[in-house]
């Protein structure tokens, strides 16, 4: 009875350590297991990411000159403040471009329009021979910024042509945020691609908004 006690307790010593084995693989492969191949997952999206983002820069490396450019020209036509100022500037070189008299303009207040779209209405009479006034007509929509004619009301008198014109330029908010760098760039639709073609012929103006003035400031502007 004594040695079969005996034989039991160095079983029990011998089996110990292959039992402790056991415990920790059951633990490790019911914890261990799932954060390792989370830890792969975690891999793999990191590496779709840098590869997205190389993309990406390869492509805006490539394309950064031409960017700029069109963005200018986009935020001209489409401006983010009141363009009220640059269109009348535009108007009064079309004017001296084709010929003709331009007078009494003036613009009223802006307004809301529908999806975000803010508009300005400038009025003004324009007097000269028929010809140079239905061109100077045809070349307003030419200008950047985007300027429709809404209202066109011509007299004949005998020393020519003289009209009383209505035309709304256009600006909006530019986008307050960025896709996400890990978004994929997607190339331009034909419709889009035919658009910047159209905004890129626009006559551009030679401001858009007035700079601020230069020299010292006048320490008693009232001279005392």
């Amino acid at each position: 009875m004594k040695n079969l006690s005996e034989n039991v307790r160095r079983a029990v010593f011998a089996g110990a350590p292959l039992l402790i084995v056991i415990v920790l693989f059951m633990i490790v492969g019911k914890f261990g297991v799932p954060k390792v191949l989370e830890l792969r997952s975690q891999v793999k999206s990191a590496q779709k990411t840098e590869e997205k983002l190389t993309q990406k820069l390869n492509l805006l490396q490539t394309l950064s000159s031409d960017v700029a450019l069109k963005a200018n020209i986009v935020s001209s036509a489409l401006p983010d403040t009141n363009p009220a100022l640059a269109v009348m500037s535009q108007l009064k070189n079309l004017a001296l471009n084709q010929g003709v008299v331009l007078s009494e303009m003036r613009s009223s207040s802006a307004t809301g329009g529908t999806g975000g779209l803010n508009e300005v209405s400038i009025s003004f009479k324009l007097d000269g021979a028929r010809p140079q006034v239905n061109s100077y007509l045809a070349e307003i929509t030419k200008i950047a910024p985007i300027t429709t004619v809404r209202k066109i009301t011509i007299s004949e008198t005998a020393g020519g042509t003289s009209a009383d014109i209505g035309v709304v330029s256009y600006w909006a908010d530019f986008p307050k945020t960025i896709p996400a760098v890990t978004e994929p760039i997607t190339d331009f639709s034909p419709e889009d691609k035919k658009i910047l073609s159209n905004v890129s012929t626009l006559i551009q103006p030679t401001f858009m908004k007035i700079p601020p003035s230069s020299g010292d400031i006048n320490p008693n502007p009232f001279g005392q």
